[in-house]
């Protein structure tokens, strides 16, 4: 296998720039670079970078070495830091690639060869990309947990315990003039129930992995000229909608991004929903309620001085927020009571009020978690087909065709921990990596 090499870091003017390499050769990769003795496991050691070829000094850099199988891919490893100078990094690179067996790395491939090495399972693996893009705590934590193996000991124990089944029945297999005994039937039936019912558990979690990862989607609805562009401005404190007196300015959708109680929050502003013969519009209004209809949640804002509700478009996930309260007296805020968040955008009044039903709002879509949740589709699927398998399963039908059950069920999981069949997706999985990883 070739040894490869590639910047970890981004490529930039900054203080400090990171060149790994992993592989065999990593020990001759360095003495080109005129690294003078032999690299100790776990040392650094600041030394000159020279072209070997012309002696010529091209940086002072600390270099870091990891002997195998004890580093991040399980191969020799070696860390360069260099200054992120643009033409230093562009000399280094030459000097590598002219070295025998040597090439830049795919995106990924560290990643990978930790993977083919044991270092990681597949789960690991997956969620160094979602680590690094983590914008909130929540998907900071969440991420973290599965990088830290929580997740896949999940499933590792989930296909150990299926194995284990699956022995048991082999064994009555290989003596097929007796009879299993009703006992161990019982107890091969009460496992695998308890086990579908585990998997079927962890399968009915709303989605709430991906929701984290991905974030929530909120959308801004109402009438015309109620205040839905002044409230996606001031949730996303900055000037993302045009603020004007004249109803149906805001024809397009209008999106802003922020976090809140560690999730990530995707607003919508959208066209104020009326009848007009306007066909524009008209379109804006059609995506508005589209928009409305594949939100996690929605804001319906109403003005205080014709609140007026469509019944249609609230749901338990909506917050009603009564507008411009500054041009009411105090008996409707009173005849609202508690149904709805009373506001003045143009006075900042009682907005804290409507980030505290915001923040319930999430948090009862996204609950804090202390254990690994689902975080990726291709999972979900599989763990859908394990239980299918699961449900088939019984002892009596004919006992090689419930063993089969079981097999395939572990083979799913198997999937998911890169145990087997899974020639054909890595590729796939770690392109997704940036180079360096």
């Amino acid at each position: 296998m070739q040894t490869i090499f590639a910047p970890i870091t981004s490529p930039s003017r900054a203080g400090i720039s990171v060149i790994r390499i992993s592989g065999t050769e990593t020990k001759e990769c360095l003495k080109a670079l005129g690294f003078k003795g032999a690299p100790q496991h776990q040392k650094v050691s600041l030394q000159k970078i020279l072209d070997s070829k012309t002696s010529q000094k091209i940086d002072e850099a600390l270099i870091s070495f990891f002997q195998a199988p004890k580093s991040f891919t399980g191969e020799d490893v070696a860390e360069i830091s260099i200054h992120a100078s643009p033409f230093i990094l562009k000399k280094i690179l030459e000097i590598l690639s002219g070295q025998k067996n040597c090439r830049l790395a795919e995106a990924g491939e560290f990643s990978k060869r930790a993977f083919l090495n044991g270092k990681l399972d597949l789960v690991q693996a997956e969620a160094i990309p979602d680590l690094i893009a983590a914008e909130t705590s929540a998907q900071h934590r969440q991420a973290l947990l599965q990088l830290e193996g929580g997740l896949g000991e999940v499933y590792q124990n989930w296909r150990f315990r299926l194995i284990e089944i699956i022995a048991r029945i082999e064994a009555a297999i290989d003596f097929p003039d007796d009879d299993l005994p009703q006992n161990i039937v019982e107890a091969v039936e009460r496992d695998v129930k308890n086990l579908s019912a585990e998997i079927a558990q962890h399968l009915d979690d709303k989605k709430i992995g991906q929701k984290i990862k991905d974030g929530l989607n909120l959308a801004i609805i109402g009438a015309p000229n109620v205040g839905k562009s002044s409230l996606i401005n001031f949730l996303a404190q900055s000037e993302v909608a045009i603020v004007s007196e004249f109803a149906g300015t805001t024809r397009d959708i209008v999106e802003a991004h922020l976090s809140i109680a560690g999730v990530w929050l995707r607003i919508s502003d959208t066209a104020g929903i009326r009848e007009t013969n306007d066909p524009i519009e008209k379109e804006g209004i059609r995506r508005a309620l589209q928009k409305a209809a594949l939100a996690d949640i929605k804001i319906f804002l109403v003005d205080a001085t014709n609140p007026i509700l469509r019944e249609d478009l609230i749901d338990e996930n909506t917050i009603v927020v009564v507008n411009k309260i500054d041009l009411v007296g105090a008996t409707l805020q009173q005849a609202q009571g508690d149904k709805s968040v009373m506001l003045s955008l143009l006075k900042h009044a009682n907005t804290s009020e409507l980030l505290s039903k915001l923040e319930e709002k999430i948090l009862a879509l996204v609950p804090n978690q202390s254990s690994p949740l689902i975080t990726q589709e291709r999972y979900r699927v599989a763990l859908q087909e394990c239980v299918k398998n699961l449900e088939d399963f019984s002892l009596q039908k004919n006992i090689e065709l419930a063993a089969e059950d079981l097999r395939l069920a572990a083979r799913e999981i198997g999937k998911i921990i890169g145990e087997v069949g899974i020639e054909n997706i890595l590729d796939v999985i770690f392109s997704r990596f940036c180079i360096g990883k």
